[in-house]
């Protein structure tokens, strides 16, 4: 997800510039484009006209515009707006006589909140796969990709998208889920080199733990730690990651060469906070003291002592500790599990009690931002984590 500000305004981009539609070889070219839109103050833009100015510039952020064209959409319910590039009103240039091998292109997009041409934000972003699929009607195998392409489209409009799953370097499958306009991995990854191949170093010990400026993951240790019991059940460092994940400090999270799996990223601290606003949205507040809360709903129902019995009752890792008022009931398919964390100067601790994940956003030189939960508790917090801690790591899709 992208941030965009300019003045006071700011647009979260919760969707994508997606692969085009290209209908006919005489009909126009276009692109579907998604966007969340919020005020000054963070709130919604629900059910309101908005003005758009789509623009094509070649070269350079700072290139001149190939293609200009505006559209004034309504927000739904959501804030969401939804609409095809290509199929605007034309201020200058044609998306047929585009030449995609003189790129790079890039796509600036300029919001009126009040539904008219007085824009007050602009945000420009470069257009990567889009260009191949357009420059790929030039090769043989053209008509079987137009049909690709249409079916494609198809399922991008889909209102109520069905979950999937999404492999990651190593090979390791991880399910996923539709929550609001977000789709996360519902497990913590378990990831053991960045998307170029490379290793992410681990085994450090406490004195290197804390000191290392490089990124690095830890396992939890299956033979203890947690504060009300062993890690029962769980014999190896297979079966801890399996129902765990691994725990990564700050600086593996904001290496370049990637954790999460391609188009995917580590969610931002506003990535996080839109996934609480939707659970809050849908009557769960995220309140400490109310059992019905954001922070339950999100997380497992795997749970020593759980009133919905079955496999949620259950004292086998993984699963929270028990707790006579919060109880996880997984209302969203988030399924949050107590995987602990590993402290900036190397103790593990409070595996099945706390969920601490991190976020892509930076506080300072050394902290960050990230969410936690806890088994007694039915929020879900913001924290501030110091980047040398070995915490959970989930993916959103970009």
């Amino acid at each position: 997800m992208k941030t965009l500000y300019t003045g006071k305004l700011f647009i979260f981009l919760v969707a994508y510039l997606t692969v085009i539609s290209l209908i006919q070889a005489q009909a126009p070219l276009k692109m579907s484009y998604q966007a969340v839109i919020r005020d000054s103050a963070g709130e919604l833009v629900v059910n309101s006209n908005i003005g758009v100015q789509i623009s094509i510039l070649q070269g350079t952020t700072k290139g001149g515009a190939v293609f200009v064209e505006r559209h004034f959409p309504t927000t739904n319910e959501n804030g969401l707006v939804s609409l095809h590039i290509g199929e605007g009103s034309v201020e200058s240039g044609s998306m047929e006589e585009l030449n995609w091998a003189e790129g790079p292109y890039f796509i600036q997009t300029e919001i009126d909140l009040h539904g008219g041409n007085n824009y007050t934000m602009a945000h420009t972003s470069e257009l990567l796969s889009v260009p191949y699929a357009l420059f790929a009607k030039t090769f043989d195998g053209y008509e079987d990709l137009l049909s690709r392409i249409e079916a494609l489209e198809e399922a991008l409009d889909n209102d109520d998208p069905e979950p999937g799953t999404v492999t990651d370097i190593d090979g390791n499958v991880y399910q996923t889920v539709i929550i609001g306009n977000q789709e996360w991995i519902t497990e913590n990854l378990r990831v053991t080199k960045y998307n170029n191949g490379d290793d992410i170093p681990t085994g450090l010990n406490d004195s290197e733990w804390q000191n290392t400026t490089q990124g690095a993951y830890a396992i939890y240790p299956h033979d203890g730690g947690e504060t009300e019991d062993d890690v029962e059940g769980i014999n190896s460092d297979e079966e801890m990651i399996g129902a765990y994940g691994m725990l990564y400090n700050w600086y593996s999270v904001d290496d370049e060469r990637g954790l999460c799996p391609a188009g995917w990223s580590i969610p931002s601290d506003e990535d996080w906070t839109q996934l609480i606003n939707y659970a809050i949205d849908q009557g769960y507040p995220n309140d400490g003291d109310n059992p019905n809360s954001a922070g339950n709903a999100l997380k497992s129902c795997r749970q020593i002592g759980s009133p919905l019995g079955g496999d949620c009752d259950t004292s086998q890792h993984p699963r929270w500790f028990s707790h006579g008022t919060h109880y996880g009931f997984n209302e969203f398919g988030f399924s949050a599990l107590p995987s602990g964390g590993r402290w900036s100067y190397g103790s593990f601790t409070s595996v099945g009690i706390y969920s601490l994940w991190w976020s892509a956003t930076e506080l300072s030189g050394t902290n960050a931002w990230g969410r936690g939960m806890y088994s007694g508790s039915g929020v879900m917090s913001r924290e501030n984590y110091v980047k040398s801690g070995g915490f959970s790591v989930r993916c959103v899709r970009e």
